[in-house]
């Protein structure tokens, strides 16, 4: 987590060694994801970079206004599930008939996929759920979103 947006954030602290970029793997990431759009697989797609999963999913639902529940891989840390900013990943929605496509395009171009969760409904009761470790209504989300530039200036 080194470099990190959640190190700096956190601790004031925009060192340590970023992970390394795997040109290869970012240029097959690409081709899945020109290759998926073109066949019109893909119903949204976001960069885990600054942020990683975690802000890749706040983003995502505030700009659609869907709610989501995600359950992380087991084998990971939850921390480092949400905020590793590690290269060559990106979050996709798909609707549950191209997933297999969408699996077999990933697996032709040796990229690990892992199906995390389901987009929920919309609305007033729209949530951003992560597997037991937290669940966030999206209007609440969306308030501490639109507070943030705000409260910032409100010294200035």
């Amino acid at each position: 987590l080194g470099g990190s947006e959640w190190a700096h954030v956190v601790h004031g602290h925009l060192g340590g060694r970023p992970p390394t970029v795997d040109l290869e793997a970012e240029r097959a990431l690409a081709d899945v994801l020109i290759e998926a759009a073109d066949q019109g697989l893909l119903d949204a797609a976001h960069d885990l970079s600054e942020g990683g999963l975690a802000q890749a999913l706040v983003e995502s639902c505030l700009r659609y206004g869907y709610g989501v529940s995600v359950e992380l891989p087991a084998d990971l840390d939850p921390f480092v599930a949400l905020f590793s900013e590690s290269t060559a990943r990106a979050l996709v929605s798909v609707t549950p008939e191209h997933a297999e496509r969408l699996l077999a395009l990933c697996a032709g171009h040796g990229i690990p996929c892992t199906r995390i969760g389901t987009v929920e409904e919309t609305g007033d009761d729209a949530r951003l759920s992560v597997d037991g470790h937290f669940e966030i209504p999206l209007a609440e989300v969306r308030a501490a979103w639109t507070a943030t530039l705000p409260a910032l200036f409100e010294d200035a």
